[in-house]
């Protein structure tokens, strides 16, 4: 398959929860986009069947199959990345929850979801800028959710990751910016993919969606973030909210 000539063509993308959902979706946007992809999740098996959809765009795959909570992500990621060269995108679109009231909530349950939500971006952004810096620019999307603007009960880790994301985003946007770097947050409403879009299989808590009317196609949500991707780099767009058409309200 051709794949879409644009300014992205032959450069490498990162992108986290690349298994399923919409880091799957993303991955296969940027394909399209002529980029070469580093596909992060925890899932070997997943990933190397996106691997071949990706390759099947006309552009390289490569994968890393690590768990976004370890303490050995650094040295992992820095090892892929020598591997793929320097990366013009970084999409951090994994997540995971720990549902239920906060005084049941573990505080291994607790750790896990700042690891994989906060931490690891934290941890890709400082891997990859230097690299973006070096190349004369890059964009970094962090995917935070709805839950990044209000909190509800059952969801106190994951909505705080969230909210944190948010802080994590600007700092980093505003210490990119002289290097070109643009820093990026989606909030993106309910997606219709379940737990798909995140790199772990417990269930969790989010507004509730009561038809596919009500939620997001995540491909539509990757399409956003290519489109980021191919803009200029002025004027930057630093937040972008994306909700269905939600027919019921938030609890």
């Amino acid at each position: 398959m051709m794949v879409e000539a644009t300014p992205l063509s032959g450069s490498t993308a990162v992108v986290t929860g690349a298994s399923s959902g919409l880091g799957r979706a993303t991955a296969l946007r940027l394909a399209r986009h002529g980029c070469d992809v580093l596909l992060l999740a925890r899932r070997a098996d997943d990933l190397d069947a996106v691997a071949h959809e990706v390759e099947a765009q006309g552009v390289s795959a490569h994968t890393c199959a690590v768990d976004l909570a370890s303490g050995d992500l650094a040295r992992v990621v820095r090892d892929a990345l020598a591997q793929t060269g320097p990366p013009s995108v970084l999409v951090n679109a994994a997540g995971t929850d720990a549902p239920g009231p906060a005084r049941e909530t573990s505080l291994e349950d607790w750790n896990r979801v700042v690891a994989v939500n906060l931490t690891a971006p934290f941890v890709l952004a400082r891997e990859v800028m230097p690299l973006m810096a070096a190349r004369g620019g890059g964009l970094v999307v962090n995917v935070s959710s709805v839950a990044g603007r209000r909190g509800w009960a059952g969801a106190s880790a994951y909505c705080s990751t969230k909210f944190g994301l948010t802080g994590l985003t600007q700092s980093l946007a505003a210490e990119g910016r002289a290097d070109g770097i643009r820093v990026c947050l989606v909030y993106p409403g309910a997606m219709s993919t379940g737990w798909g879009e995140f790199d772990d299989a417990a269930p969790r808590r989010t507004p509730p969606v009561v038809s596919s009317r009500d939620s997001l196609d995540p491909a539509a949500v990757a399409d956003l973030v290519g489109w980021m991707a191919t803009t200029p780099g002025a004027p930057v767009l630093n937040e972008v909210t994306i909700t269905p058409l939600m027919e019921h309200g938030w609890p």
